[in-house]
């Protein structure tokens, strides 16, 4: 009875000394938490971190203040507005020209005709179907079951 007892005696121990070291490593991740807690802390109070995100803040400010200024210089640009006037007429032309035009027409009718086509098809399936033999038994139940998954 002695071994028994002595067994289970170091199997408690054994046990005991695992949850020590549990719970021992618990309190360590839980301490490193905390360290990097203050270490975060730290940094954003530091005068450094301030002075860098004050250096950031003027940097956008600048950076949105020059790229206003560069629009504003870009539509006033004679240059812009003259190339703008030019791509606006040459964009009329193109459209006023026989080619264009022709072109718009030949693909009217090229569309024409498919909706045509499409239109007789889809009559002549409609004709078919309803002229088909009712279904059979396998076919109710593969409709069915194709139904089921779509």
């Amino acid at each position: 009875m002695t071994e028994s007892n002595d067994a289970k005696q170091s199997a408690a121990d054994e046990a005991a000394k695992e949850q020590a070291r549990q719970s021992a490593l618990a309190d360590e991740l839980r301490e490193l938490g905390q360290q990097i807690e203050q270490v975060f802390r730290t940094a954003i109070e530091s005068e450094r971190f301030k002075t860098m995100q004050r250096d950031f803040l003027s940097g956008m400010r600048e950076l949105g203040t020059q790229m206003q200024n560069a629009a504003r210089n870009i539509q006033q640009d004679p240059n812009v507005q003259t190339m703008a006037t030019k791509g606006q007429q040459a964009v009329k032309q193109a459209q006023e020209a026989p080619a264009v035009r022709d072109f718009q027409e030949l693909m009217t009718r090229g569309i024409s005709q498919l909706n045509e086509q499409l239109a007789t098809f889809v009559s002549r399936q409609r004709e078919e179907n309803e002229a088909a033999p009712p279904p059979t038994k396998v076919a109710e139940c593969a409709d069915r079951a194709r139904a089921a998954y779509e």
